[in-house]
């Protein structure tokens, strides 16, 4: 996680999710696969620096963001301190480790659990099992193809396993050539 560390101290929006076009219909898409709510409880893992949160945050009551970077935490703290009518609470920690405590009735991994090992994907998986209620719903969204070989598991291993737990209901999946999305419901 140092080196998503130095990657924020760099540049604040190393991704550029807050001007590019393509993050935004990206984001476009996530909002979309999450449904209307509105949710009680909803968790994103990996947060950045908030702006998907800044989407999510009005569909729901409570948000609670994660992410290993200080200063992507500091960032999106600054960035959500003016959400209204939603608690967001971000949180600095590594998963599956400090997750929060749930339940949750959405979650939202957006290019985090392929960055994961596979023994730690298995245990954020277990863990999101025990913090989602019956009717969650849970989104993957994650980049195909691989950024200077930081990413151990490949997208699409992450959404066929995502897709064969017997807990999960895939509700609907899409490829968009660049990465792939999957909205699936606890069981």
């Amino acid at each position: 996680m140092i080196a998503f560390e130095a990657l924020y101290r760099h540049d604040p929006d190393p991704w550029r999710y807050r001007d590019s076009p393509d993050e935004r219909a990206r984001h476009g898409d996530i909002v979309r696969a999450c449904g209307s709510g509105p949710f009680a409880a909803a968790l994103e893992l990996g947060g950045s620096i908030g702006e998907l949160t800044a989407l999510i945050a009005p569909r729901c009551r409570v948000v609670e963001t994660i992410d290993a970077s200080p200063t992507a935490v500091a960032l999106a703290r600054h960035r959500l301190s003016s959400t209204v009518g939603c608690r967001v609470h971000v949180t600095q920690g590594v998963i599956p480790r400090d997750l929060p405590r749930g339940p949750f009735d959405l979650v939202v991994a957006a290019d985090v659990l392929h960055h994961l090992s596979a023994r730690d994907l298995l245990a954020t998986l277990e863990a999101l099992r025990a913090r989602t209620r019956r009717g969650a719903r849970i989104v993957a969204v994650h980049r195909v193809g691989s950024a200077s070989g930081c990413r151990p598991l490949s997208a699409a291993l992450i959404h066929r396993r995502l897709r064969a737990l017997s807990w999960l209901a895939s509700i609907e999946r899409h490829d968009r050539g660049a990465y792939l999305i999957d909205a699936l419901e606890r069981r």
